[in-house]
């Protein structure tokens, strides 16, 4: 299942009880050898599967803003923080230049 070619592709038959090269249609896939529908995992690979997921940290995502306005906003933001930033060592020398 390390290959991403079409012809080495397989999924499990429980008819075969194997993971078997299929025929995909828009709904379900079927078995070349036995016609029979087949699945993405067997029934214990699914399984662990499903328990090796329960084992990741979940990754931390920024909150989405909405359309344009939020982008611009984030970019203003983005540009605020940035010049409070920079700015720290400029001011005082901006406030003496004008004193």
């Amino acid at each position: 299942m390390d290959s991403n070619n079409f012809y080495d592709d397989r999924k499990f038959c429980t008819d075969c009880n194997d993971y078997v090269p299929y025929l995909a249609s828009i709904d379900r896939s079927y078995c070349i050898q036995c016609g029979a529908e087949v699945r993405l995992f067997s029934t214990e690979d699914w399984e662990r599967f499903q328990n090796g997921l329960g084992n990741r940290p979940m990754a931390e995502r920024k909150a989405k803003t909405k359309g344009r306005a939020g982008a611009i906003l984030d970019a203003q933001a983005e540009e605020a923080e940035e010049n409070s930033q920079s700015g720290e060592g400029e001011q005082s020398g901006d406030q003496r230049e004008s004193a």
